[in-house]
């Protein structure tokens, strides 16, 4: 594994340093299985862990290229799914205390490489979609309630009243409305956890 994780060091930077623009994980995935480079040269979209297993691959030695090219002031590499590029090297020193890198350092653990399994990448999947949902049904809920992100608790709390007071059907407001309402509120309470 270390001789191609090398390896794969190597073909990184010199795929980065030809794409002045940075490249995309995916743009850079289809790169390296066209180099047909080890891990990388097989259909990639076969499994959900297939899958979480090349890109945690592709990051851990993203990392370590990051730390190399720091090492030999050569650059510095910008790491994000959607933009990946090695940028001139930063000139300042600073005396601020370095930050620690949580993302650097689960990816920099190949522990977590060989311990994940295929459930636990259905298991991550489920619960991003959850999230994505629920921040959805959030912001159509502010909607509901005539607000747009972001919104804190107690401005959404003084809106509703305010709205309660106009729909209400005890008030000669329209009762469908209402219920939009309660429903946006319900919505609220459990994103705002109120």
């Amino acid at each position: 594994m270390s001789y191609a994780v090398e390896n794969l060091l190597i073909t990184l930077e010199e795929i980065l340093a030809s794409h002045t623009d940075g490249l995309s994980e995916h743009a850079l995935l289809k790169e390296l299985a066209a180099r047909k480079v080890t891990f990388f040269d097989e259909p990639y979209f076969n499994s959900a862990l297939g899958l979480f297993q090349r890109h945690f691959l592709l990051f851990h030695c993203l990392y370590r290229l990051r730390d190399g090219l720091r090492e030999r002031g050569a650059g510095e590499l910008t790491i994000h799914c959607l933009g990946i590029r090695i940028e001139a090297p930063c000139d300042s020193t600073s005396d601020h205390p370095v930050i620690h890198d949580q993302l650097a350092a689960y990816y920099l653990d190949l522990s977590h490489l060989e311990s994940t399994e295929e459930a636990d990448v259905l298991r991550l999947l489920e619960s991003f979609w959850q999230r994505f949902a629920s921040e959805e049904q959030r912001d159509e809920a502010l909607a509901v309630i005539e607000l747009i992100p972001p919104a804190t608790y107690p401005e959404i709390r003084r809106q509703y009243r305010r709205l309660a007071m106009r729909w209400h059907p005890d008030r000669g407001g329209d009762a469908a409305r209402f219920q939009r309402l309660e429903w946006a509120m319900r919505v609220l309470r459990i994103a705002y956890q109120a």
